[in-house]
């Protein structure tokens, strides 16, 4: 099961500009392996090469960024001594380009710096467990929420990740004097 509260750990660090460097490691049957990593539209691919020693009825993958375990996977299988290479594919579902982007251009090592702007006339950003929240907050009431966050990436290139949406107007004689709107990722 991938360990969602890690990952949204690691896009809330990013969007706040703290942006974290890690080893991107496995272990297989107790063996660490170094893994390479690769990041492309919402798909992180990681990929070493481990070698078995002795025949084994099962395996037991353990994905590490850094000290945090995302990921554990067990195996039954008969598996005969060898070198094999081990390929670990995460897709991260996410139409926005937000939260894929942060976790996968950080594990890349890809990510030298972060803007986040919106909209709104400020913002705060919490996170709570697998989700992540803007709160958006607004003098007056707006026909639209806007949020686009700029990924600088290390070889001078930028990704952008957005969000928007139209909001409802409010009802006849309703009249509003601050407005916060949460706008959340899980």
């Amino acid at each position: 099961m991938v360990a969602l509260n890690e990952l949204f750990l690691i896009a809330y660090n990013v969007l706040l500009s703290n942006i974290p460097s890690f080893n991107v490691t496995a272990t297989v049957n107790g063996i660490p392996i170094n893994m390479s990593a690769s990041y492309q539209n919402g798909v992180l691919t990681l990929q070493g090469s481990i070698t078995i020693q002795s025949s084994a009825n099962s395996l037991t993958i353990e994905i590490y960024f850094g000290d945090a375990v995302i990921d554990t996977i067990t195996i039954q299988a008969q598996i005969s001594p060898g070198t094999y290479t081990l390929v670990y594919v995460l897709t991260i579902d996410d139409d926005t380009g937000i939260i894929n982007n942060a976790i996968g251009l950080t594990v890349t090592k890809q990510l030298s710096s972060v803007s986040v702007s919106t909209n709104a006339s400020n913002y705060t950003i919490s996170l709570t467990q697998c989700m992540l929240t803007f709160y958006l907050i607004y003098s007056s009431y707006p026909s639209s929420v806007s949020i686009t966050v700029t990924f600088s990436l290390s070889n001078g290139n930028t990704v952008k990740g957005s969000y928007s949406n139209t909001l409802p107007p409010l009802p006849q004689g309703v009249q509003l004097y601050g407005t916060v709107i949460p706008v959340t990722f899980d």
